[in-house]
């Protein structure tokens, strides 16, 4: 239906343009894939980052599902479903497969080049597919929030491995806001549909306590746990908070 709608909306371009944008959009996608693969596959630190700052190992005790948040009892990222892993970033509200290495891609095809800039903007006005690309990443930007992101690396034991790959993150979420608002032409994320900005707005601040609570729980949990000890009841609060998150983000990823 969106794709229906966005095609009524714009007419076909001519076939010259479309094959263009098809291959710029094929250019940006090739760099954004490896920007992403550098950090998620090549980088020996960032599985630890990930299971250290989100809550991954608490998301698989909770009793939903059919099947495992693992493949194997392994601890391999390629054994990780697909489900947990979105899950987990955006309960620790980085949201980062939707959005991560769009600003890298976006800002090495532009390179500072204003005819390049011109060229993703009419892209962004009459190329169906670019536009929604765009304005998913809009979303992903807008529900993310690095300030809460920030006190779950807090968990993250090497303080080294923590303050590089987070600034790693932080750095390419505002480089990404950037872009998108260079190429939308707006002042700020959303500024496309209000009713969704202001929404977020309104909900997030609802849900910032529970992150915090959350971030501080699973500390308490995870010190316990180290020490051979555990404590049911503060995994049943832990696993409330994430299922206080999800519905109060509206989004279990």
């Amino acid at each position: 239906l969106v794709t229906a709608a966005r095609l009524a909306k714009y007419p076909q371009q001519e076939a010259e343009a479309e094959a263009e944008w098809d291959s710029i959009a094929r250019s940006i996608s090739d760099t954004a894939l490896n920007k992403y693969q550098d950090l998620i596959f090549r980088d020996p630190d960032f599985l630890t980052f990930f299971k250290e700052s989100t809550p991954l190992p608490e998301v698989g005790e909770l009793n939903i599902g059919s099947r495992p948040s693992k493949r194997k009892n392994s601890d391999r990222f390629e054994d990780l479903r697909a489900i947990p892993w979105v899950f987990a970033w955006t309960q620790s509200r980085y949201l980062l497969p939707a959005w991560y290495a769009a600003g890298t891609a976006l800002q090495t095809y532009a390179g500072g080049d204003e005819s390049k800039l011109a060229t993703l903007k009419t892209m962004y006005e009459q190329f169906p597919f670019f536009r929604s690309l765009i304005d998913n990443l809009q979303m992903a930007l807008a529900k993310a929030d690095l300030l809460i992101a920030k006190e779950y690396s807090l968990m993250i034991k090497d303080q080294t491995v923590r303050d590089r790959i987070f600034s790693q993150i932080e750095s390419e979420y505002n480089l990404t806001s950037t872009l998108i608002l260079q190429i939308t032409g707006q002042d700020e994320i959303l500024d496309n549909v209000p009713v969704i900005q202001e929404s977020i707005r309104l909900r997030n601040p609802y849900v910032d306590p529970l992150s915090y609570m959350q971030v501080q729980l699973l500390s308490e949990l995870r010190d316990l746990r180290a020490n051979d000890e555990d404590d049911p009841e503060l995994l049943r609060e832990v696993l409330l908070t994430i299922n206080g998150i999800a519905a109060g983000l509206r989004n279990t990823g």
